[in-house]
């Protein structure tokens, strides 16, 4: 089989209602190249796995399922599935969102083909509940005024406004950074978002290609452990390499409003 362009990482732990409609959306890309569907399941309790070890058998050579003997969590289950992402690009859909436009990978990875300054590509969405009905977002909202493109390191450090689902980004860039299995954090997929724009440009796709469902179980929206204290020194501990990072790859002098946010982001 032929190496694939592209890799799709989706982690799943029980969305046995919604990992169905996650793995269609990615069935129905229509691309130039191939892909592959990587799919790492950390000890789901319901019939998860069972429809992805189906869809797999349903299509040798397109879908991969790693089913992990121990839970580690999202930070965890994240790193040890993008370990298994063969792919030139990676592009990240999450296992309760939907991707809704067929040409979605083929538009993002043709950018990054003829652009090579340019490390991610990332869309807007549309927000659903747990029953497909979409839903009005204010945290969507919210962020929606900050999306950019370029040179947004700095922007990033404002907010992240990248939508995980989303993204299409070069592998390479992110080679040799990873994310520590052992520790159950979530913010995992911001610091891979100022990794990459530490050293290169980031586009911005301006279209809805996403459906991004919020629902009681969801890990952004159960607001448990986001707040425990090992998250938050893990957080600090990688936003200070991504910090070194952008000083490795950039001579220039910072602006003062560049100089005020990096201040404010690390003491906050």
């Amino acid at each position: 089989m032929k190496a694939p362009l592209i890799s799709v990482c989706m982690i799943c732990y029980n969305v046995e209602p919604f990992i169905g409609d996650a793995i269609e959306g990615v069935l129905n890309q229509k691309t130039d190249y191939p892909v592959e569907l990587v799919i790492g399941d950390d000890c789901s309790t319901d019939q998860t796995l069972l429809i992805a070890n189906e869809y797999a058998a349903k299509y040798p050579g397109r879908i991969k399922v790693l089913a992990f003997k121990d839970n580690l969590g999202i930070a965890g289950n994240t790193a040890r599935t993008l370990e298994e992402c063969n792919g030139k690009y990676v592009a990240i859909c999450d296992s309760d969102d939907v991707w809704t436009d067929p040409l979605k990978l083929q538009k993002q990875v043709d950018f990054l083909e003829h652009n090579p300054d340019f490390g991610i590509v990332y869309s807007d969405v549309k927000t659903i509940s747990e029953k497909n009905i979409p839903i009005p977002d204010p945290d969507i909202e919210g962020l929606r005024p900050f999306y950019s493109e370029g040179e947004v390191f700095f922007r990033l450090l404002e907010c992240n406004f990248i939508c995980n689902s989303t993204t299409v980004y070069r592998r390479e860039l992110l080679e040799g950074h990873r994310i520590d299995p052992s520790r159950n954090y979530f913010v995992q997929d911001y610091i891979m978002w100022l990794m990459i724009s530490s050293r290169s440009k980031v586009h911005y796709l301006p279209e809805q290609t996403t459906l991004y469902r919020k629902h009681s179980r969801s890990v952004t929206n159960s607001g448990s452990d986001i707040k425990r204290r090992g998250n938050k020194n893990m957080f600090q501990y990688y936003l200070y390499h991504a910090v070194a990072n952008f000083d490795r790859f950039n001579t220039r002098a910072l602006s003062e409003p560049e100089r005020t946010i990096l201040f404010r982001k690390m003491i906050s």
